[in-house]
Parts: structure tokens; sequence; C-alpha cells
């Protein structure tokens, strides 16, 4: 797992619309293709606590401080279930904060 820096922005409700008008204009036209810098646009600073919980902040703490292999060892280290690092994990990797590193190990 690898963590990827991000840009956040908390934004009013005319300048969140605009914003998200502009990213359809761009994707429409072309002018956005392939990997873009992640970024969090939110409406407001509780928006943004939703997204990153204290739990979620600690997980990607973790990951940047221990360096674990797995999931299996992240839950370890944090002393919580698979399930649920597993979950918060796949959220974060699917709005751009982790991404997955192949590995080279025993097919099985």
């Amino acid at each position: 797992m690898k963590l990827k820096d991000i840009e956040i922005k908390v934004m009013s409700d005319d300048a969140y619309g605009d914003h998200l008008n502009q990213l359809f204009e761009d994707l429409k036209t072309g002018k956005i293709v392939g990997k873009q810098k992640t970024s969090i646009a939110a409406r407001t600073p509780d928006d943004v606590a939703k997204i990153l919980t204290s739990e979620r902040i600690r997980l990607l703490h973790t990951i940047r401080e221990k360096k674990p292999e797995s999931i299996s060892e992240l839950a370890r280290l944090l002393n919580h279930s698979q399930p649920n690092v597993s979950n918060d994990v796949k959220y974060l990797k699917r709005i751009g904060l982790l991404e997955f590193e192949e590995t080279k190990g025993p097919v099985m």
C-alpha cells in the first residue's frame, strides 16, 4: 500500500457547484485525460471529517510509519478486525488516497 498526496478544498455551495460544472465540462471536452492529481472538494469542514475520520487518519499514519505488507498486518497493527480495515482501505483507495503496489509472492 502506498499513500498519495492530496489536495483538500473546502468551498461554499456556489463555488462547489461551479467546481463540479467545470469538472464535467473539462471531462466532456477532453481536457481531463488519464490520471489527475488527487483532490477532495467539500462544502464544509464537517464533510471532510466524514471522509477523513480519526480512525482513517490513524490507518494512513500507520501505513506511512509501519509500511505493512498486507491488510491483515495492518489490521493487527491497528488492533482492528480485518474486514473493517479492509473496508476502510478499499474506501481510501477508491477516493484516491491509497494505491496498491504489486508484490511478487508465492502463487497459490
